[in-house]
């Protein structure tokens, strides 16, 4: 199992693609994770893993035509301010991306999910909160007159479930979207040989929202793109990007369930000049990341602590935060079997509901940075069969 334990700063090396034009100006200094081999630890009692019987089966999750029939079931019966729509791009199999907007306030916060396509129960979280918010309550009133929300539950609609295979016979569900143009020689930064490019690496920070972050031309990736348009579109104050991570444990052996984290991109933001916009983008997102502790303290299940992230400027996180808004990752606990799925759609559901309702009464906006700042670092990780060893962000 590998650990994300160490950080090593590196430099992303100019890649020749299908691309020619090539600018320096977008050649910045980024740190990507190393893992190390260890001796996996237990968690108490006697580790996480679920046998076969338990692992979560895919049958028990929305595939693509039946994600889209529970949000049009959702669209009819809503009460109040709800839109669902499609993204401002397809995916590379020509698939629409699913875009929930609720609510009609002044106030705008952005929710995706999924961009990497085996990280799943947070995309059935997301379809909880959109239930939830969509119906009559006082609570959901107050929160769609306040704020207008948008959530984008799935995001990697091929790397879920689409009937492709990649250049090497395996099939989805898998991390990368589709796209398996490079089978040979140099690839792409950020590509798996053979079947496409991580999501999480391709979006734009840059003033022009349609630009390859790391060797210029034209982005590749068409789902990093629709998320940056849609972006540019709404002007969210606040961006939350939910994923899996594999199974860690705290110095007691107990089992963390989720780690979070704000942008860190601080190198990217003083070349690009933007260093106090950033700073003020850290601080809200802080605040996001405060009030999702405080929530979940109040939960026996729930045990949260920063993630080990990377300085990468092209990941979600740090995209956005270098373009102003409050950007936060909440990794949940991967690697799950059946019994512990309810836990985790409960932790992500409520930490996503928790900023929802503190930006519409602006609780947000005086909340203690140092709770977050204070958040215990990730602890090692329990290996398993069904873990990546190169487990990153």
């Amino acid at each position: 199992m590998a650990l994300l334990s160490n950080l090593t700063d590196t430099k992303l090396s100019i890649f020749k693609n299908r691309f020619t034009f090539v600018s320096v100006g977008f050649l910045l200094a980024t740190t990507v994770t190393i893992g190390t081999l260890s001796a996996a630890p237990q968690s108490k009692p006697n580790g996480p893993w679920p046998t076969d019987e338990q692992t979560l089966s895919l049958a028990a999750l929305r595939g693509y035509e039946q994600l889209w029939k529970t949000l049009e079931s959702i669209e009819k019966s809503a009460k109040g301010a709800f839109e669902l729509s499609v993204a401002p791009r397809q995916s590379n199999t020509g698939r629409e991306i699913p875009v929930v907007t609720i609510g009609h306030g002044p106030d705008s916060i952005m929710i995706i999910a999924q961009q990497h396509g085996n990280e799943y129960v947070v995309s059935e979280a997301m379809i909880q909160l959109i239930k939830d918010l969509s119906d009559n309550s006082a609570e959901s009133k107050r929160i769609r007159e306040a704020i207008t929300l948008t959530v984008v539950p799935r995001v990697n609609v091929d790397g879920f479930d689409a009937e492709v295979e990649d250049a090497f016979g395996n099939t989805p569900p898998w991390r990368q979207n589709y796209d398996p143009f490079c089978v040979a020689g140099p690839c792409p930064p950020f590509y798996q040989r053979g079947r496409g490019y991580d999501i999480n690496r391709y979006h734009s920070y840059l003033d022009e929202a349609d630009i390859d972050p790391y060797v210029g031309g034209p982005n590749p990736v068409p789902e990093s793109l629709a998320m940056r348009e849609l972006y540019d579109e709404r002007q969210p104050l606040v961006v939350i990007d939910f994923h899996h991570q594999g199974s860690y444990v705290d110095p007691d052996g107990n089992l963390i369930t989720g780690s979070t984290l704000w942008p860190n991109a601080t190198a990217a933001a003083i070349a690009l000049g933007r260093e106090a916009e950033f700073e003020d983008a850290v601080v809200l997102s802080k605040k996001v990341v405060t009030v999702m502790a405080l929530e979940l303290e109040q939960y026996g299940y729930a045990n949260l602590t920063l993630y080990p992230g990377t300085t990468t400027p092209g990941i979600a996180r740090n995209a956005y935060g270098l373009l102003g808004a409050g950007s936060v990752l909440f990794e949940m606990r991967g690697g799950i079997g059946t019994k512990s799925n309810g836990y985790i759609t409960k932790t992500a559901y409520n930490a996503a509901k928790a900023v929802v309702a503190a930006l519409a009464d602006g609780s947000l906006f005086d909340a203690d940075v140092t709770i977050a700042e204070g958040l215990p670092p990730r602890g090692p990780g329990i290996g398993a069969p069904n873990e990546d060893e190169a487990e990153v962000e």
